[in-house]
């Protein structure tokens, strides 16, 4: 089918280039595509998309990167396809202290910011055949499924795959049909969207930590600790209050977790599904009547609890990004099965839990008080990879101590010529696997 096109015509340029004049010019510029975007109905998402582009690099030539940010942030939700990453990425890195404290301080930009930072430290970079991915037209065997999840972008640990096969073909064939296949991706899909679009107030997000994100919130349920929505993130679970002014109560740091347990209450003639979860640092047990919500919730927090506790054991913080990824796939199961077997199904997502229950994996106390902090370069490959060479340039631990990108780095050379870097501050990965050539180095 014939796309259509659209014009849009820029200012002429009829002026010496001097300083004011291209000011003017910018300013002018900016003008007419605010003019357009205001006057655009709101479908057309395509278009509009990328006039905010347009408006984002005229505010970074004008220097104002809130507004360019701001702009990209709408390209977000208009159309994925053309958002800026690597862009984006460059402008928070070299922006100056106080107009990061200022981004950090707008929710909606400090969630862009953290989303775009942790997706380079910790999630493998978009390849092209993922921009281009076409959902399945026939049924699926695991190696052809493997193949899809794959190219979506979705996960790319072959392991986890597996186990993502095995819980949406629960009580049938074990091949999947192109409507489930549908099913699960488009409801990833919409989640993940509406994770994004979470808007916390100031007053909440204060008592976050920096890179923090909410990846779950459950509906309005009635707790012991009054009415809301319990958030999920990477660290904690927290109840969004209601009312005039949502507040914050903490219910739990998944490492501070000491039981989960789903049980009934009584009301009246009925029993309601209730989540309870006992804390190291709290007397009182934290109750939510989740209803029908109850069951998924219990293997949720009791993965990333799980998760969490591996993380620490190990002193390895991928596990808990790894249990997180699990309770996504769940709820994602969940929401695109809709049968009587969906947490049966879900329930082989949840690996932390079932190895922390059937083979515990104890590290030696000489390990443990020797390991400082375990890294693995292979995290978003296929298989693992051996490492041929490591290679550690020092730097400032302070970023304040020297301006530019001077933290200290280790280098990891694996198989064919992939290189991963490590920022040795924080110990995140700082790049994800550019290739030099396909020799070892």
């Amino acid at each position: 089918p014939s796309k259509s096109i659209s014009t849009f015509k820029i200012p002429e340029i009829h002026f010496p280039l001097m300083f004011q004049c291209v000011h003017s010019y910018y300013t002018d510029f900016f003008n007419h595509l605010s003019k357009a975007i205001n006057t655009l109905p709101p479908d057309n998402s395509a278009l509009l998309a990328r006039y905010f582009y347009l408006r984002g690099l005229i505010s970074l030539m004008q220097g104002k990167l809130l507004n360019a940010l701001s702009d990209f942030q709408n390209i977000e939700k208009t159309d994925l396809r053309i958002f800026p990453t690597d862009l984006v990425r460059k402008i928070v890195e070299t922006m100056p202290p106080s107009e990061r404290f200022q981004a950090d301080r707008k929710p909606e930009l400090k969630k862009l910011i953290s989303r775009v930072m942790e997706k380079q430290r910790e999630v493998v970079k978009i390849d092209d055949h993922v921009k281009n991915f076409e959902l399945p037209k026939t049924h699926m065997l695991l190696d052809d499924f493997v193949k899809r999840i794959q190219e979506s972008g979705i996960v790319k640990d072959i392991d986890t795959i597996h186990r993502l096969f095995d819980a949406l073909t629960v009580g049938q064939q074990k091949q999947i049909d192109p409507e489930t296949f549908r099913d699960f991706y488009n409801y990833w899909k919409e989640t993940e969207a509406e994770a994004q679009e979470v808007n916390l107030p100031p007053t909440v997000i204060e008592h976050l930590d920096k890179n923090e994100c909410v990846y779950k919130l459950s509906c309005s349920v009635k707790t012991n600790y009054g009415v809301g929505k319990i958030a999920l993130t990477q660290k904690r679970l927290f109840l969004l209050t209601e009312g005039g002014h949502p507040g914050y109560v903490q219910i739990a740091a998944f490492r501070d977790i000491e039981d989960v347990r789903s049980t009934t209450v009584a009301f009246l003639l009925l029993r309601i599904p209730t989540l309870k979860i006992k804390t190291l640092s709290k007397k009182e047990v934290f109750e939510a009547n989740l209803k029908t919500e109850c069951d998924l919730w219990y293997l949720i927090v009791k993965e990333m609890w799980a998760g969490k506790k591996m993380a620490d054991d190990h002193k390895d913080p991928q596990y808990i990004q790894q249990a997180l990824t699990n309770v996504l796939l769940m709820d994602a199961v969940v929401g695109a099965l809709q049968s009587s077997k969906t947490i049966y199904a879900a329930s082989k997502l949840a690996y932390f839990d079932r190895m922390k229950n059937e083979v515990p994996m104890m590290v030696p106390k000489t390990t443990s008080e020797t390991l400082k902090h375990k890294i693995n370069p292979s995290a978003g490959e296929t298989f693992p990879q051996a490492i041929d060479v490591l290679l550690y340039t020092p730097g400032h631990l302070d970023p304040s101590e020297r301006p530019g990108n001077a933290h200290p780095k280790l280098w990891c050379a694996l198989n064919e010529g992939k290189v991963v870097i490590f920022d040795a501050s924080t110990w995140s990965i700082q790049q994800h696997c550019f290739k030099m050539g396909h020799s070892k180095l």
